[in-house]
C-alpha cells in the first residue's frame, strides 16, 4: 500500500478513485515499538485482505457496474474502507449494488462494555 500525504505545490489535487473488492479476511496486527517504523509504542493495525474486482474504475452509485474478473489479493488499512456493498450474479458476471452515495459511510466504533 502506498500513501502520499506530502504533495508539492506543482502537483494536481488528488482525485477520488473508486475500487470494489471482495473481503477475504481481516488481520489484527500488534507491532512493537520500532524506530524503523516510526512507532514510539506498540501499535495495533487492522488490515483488510481484499480481492479487487476489475471494474475499470466505474462508480456503481452512478452507472451500471459489473465485473467478471478479479486480481491478486491485497492487504489495505481497514480505515480506508468507506462502505460495504452487495453483488448479484447474472451469468458469468457480477453486478455491484452500491447505494451508499453521500448518505452512508462506514464508521468504526469501540465496543461498549455491558458488564454493569
Amino acid at each position: 500500500m502506498v500513501a502520499n500525504n506530502h504533495r508539492g505545490h506543482d502537483q494536481p489535487p488528488q482525485r477520488r478513485q473508486i475500487f470494489y473488492g471482495q473481503l477475504d479476511c481481516i488481520l489484527d496486527l500488534e507491532l512493537p515499538a520500532s524506530r524503523t517504523l516510526n512507532l514510539a509504542e506498540p501499535t495495533r493495525f487492522l488490515l483488510a485482505v481484499v480481492i479487487p474486482c476489475s471494474t475499470g474504475g466505474r462508480d456503481a452509485t452512478c452507472e451500471v457496474t459489473t465485473y467478471s474478473n478479479t486480481t491478486t489479493p491485497i492487504a489495505i488499512d481497514l480505515r480506508t474502507v468507506e462502505c460495504v456493498v452487495g453483488r448479484v450474479q447474472r451469468g458469468n458476471e457480477w453486478g455491484i449494488i452500491d447505494r451508499s452515495g453521500d448518505f452512508a459511510r462506514t464508521v468504526f466504533v469501540d465496543p461498549v462494555d455491558d458488564e454493569d
